[in-house]
């Protein structure tokens, strides 16, 4: 190639970038065959430890750890958050930091701290344990658990898994029963109204294992497969009956029916559904009266058959957010309220078959907080229950309180006696 071809060449502002171009990938290449060559064949002075140092040195290690101290400080915490623990609960003294709060027993030898839970009587600390653990081995650390037979405390030792560490105890977590400490839970029944829509399978599937919900027994004649499935894997049913006024014949009881008719159909009704305890009574019409509605409860109780009045019902979700996507976080939040507000609830849901694994699992999230959950029966046990050791309680209180007046009253008599009884004359003085 002459000169001035070649000239002419590089005056090319496209091919001198061509040539650019190759010599820039020529030159990575031979750096990255290099760098290859090195790592695989051990070019590497082996005296030069500089780049192993700088990766166990503790100055790339130790924020590892503290992050990781971080961690397990505020995701311990959330632990037991989880069960409705209270913050103020939770006592931690940290041995590497200024001391929050001195605690009742030592740090032993833990590096990072020491926590201190106190829990109610009725959470189980194998419940908390086993999800203590499971997040503990998410981190990939081991622990170690100890129980107190008698207690049930339990002490966990959270561990370094590097079995060469001086001291491999990172954490201590002592977890313990106490009465001073009370979870603000409520006690619910929930009761499901439209399980005829469920199939078979789904009856088999979501329903029959479950025992901390009711069922309205569905009494049309096509749904007798279904009624006996109920009876027959003794499950908690309850019947809806209507009050409606006084032209209204579609109800079970209207406000026509004199006291003996009320008494004849409750007696029918008796007789048709032996296995049924517990009824809903629902008013219907504006003009149903409380005299009548009390007039059919009084007949129902007669024939040891209890009533559920409209009136203690509690609506977790109005008719217009029936159909809303937020239906079950709408029912679950409002579960929440309740059980701030009033402690107790009964709930009539209609939930589908779709919804219902959703509405379960938020179910469980509300137990593990400490929200209990009954069939009606269990309910009505339990609360009356309440109401007689209230009653003995308040019974107790007064007794009291008769017995301290009783006293101030001794007392005061006491003390007036001692003030009429005047001091004898000493006669030896007067000799003198």
């Amino acid at each position: 190639m002459s000169k001035f071809k070649i000239k002419n060449f590089f005056k090319s502002f496209r091919n001198k970038a061509l040539i650019l171009s190759a010599l820039a990938i020529v030159t990575a290449i031979v750096l990255i065959t290099k760098f290859f060559l090195k790592n695989d064949t051990g070019l590497q002075n082996p005296n030069d430890s500089s780049i192993k140092l700088s990766i166990d040195s503790d100055e790339i290690q130790k924020p590892n750890l503290e992050i990781l101290e971080k961690i397990l400080d505020s995701g311990i915490d959330s632990v037991f958050f989880n069960f409705g623990i209270k913050k103020e609960w939770i006592n931690t003294s940290y041995s590497t930091k200024t001391q929050k709060t001195p605690l009742s027993t030592s740090l032993s030898n833990a590096q990072w701290f020491t926590k201190e839970i106190s829990i109610p009587k009725e959470l189980s600390t194998l419940e908390v344990n086993l999800e203590l653990s499971g997040y503990i081995k998410s981190i990939d650390l081991s622990l170690s658990v100890y129980e107190n037979i008698i207690t049930k405390d339990i002490n966990i030792n959270i561990n370094n898994p590097d079995s060469t560490a001086s001291n491999p105890l990172l954490v201590k977590v002592l977890v313990k029963h106490s009465d001073k400490v009370s979870r603000d839970a409520g006690v619910f029944a929930i009761i499901l109204d439209n399980i005829g829509d469920y199939s078979s399978g789904e009856i088999e599937q979501y329903l029959l294992n479950k025992s901390e919900f009711s069922f309205v027994f569905p009494r049309s004649l096509d749904k007798v497969n279904l009624q006996t499935k109920l009876l027959q894997n003794k499950k908690d049913v309850l019947i809806n009956l209507t009050v409606g006024g006084k032209d209204n014949y579609d109800t079970d009881f209207n406000m026509s029916l004199d006291e003996k008719a009320i008494r004849e159909k409750v007696k029918s009704f008796s007789t048709d559904y032996p296995s049924v305890s517990t009824v809903i009574l629902t008013k219907s019409d504006a003009e149903v009266t409380k005299g009548k509605m009390n007039l059919i409860s009084e007949e129902l109780n007669n024939f040891n058959i209890k009533v559920i009045n409209d009136s203690q019902l509690s609506r977790l979700i109005a008719e217009a957010e029936e159909e809303s996507k937020d239906k079950i976080s709408i029912i679950f939040n409002n579960l929440k309220s309740k059980a701030l507000l009033n402690k107790t609830a009964i709930a009539v849901l209609n939930i589908d078959s779709e919804e219902f694994e959703q509405f379960y699992n938020k179910i469980l999230i509300l137990k593990k907080l400490g929200h209990k959950f009954y069939n009606i029966t269990d309910y009505l046990a339990k609360e009356d229950e309440r109401q007689k050791l209230e009653k003995l309680r308040e019974e107790k209180l007064k007794q009291e309180k008769e017995e301290r007046k009783k006293h101030v009253i001794k007392t005061e008599i006491k003390a007036n006696d001692k003030k009429k009884i005047k001091p004898k004359k000493n006669t030896n003085d007067k000799k003198k």
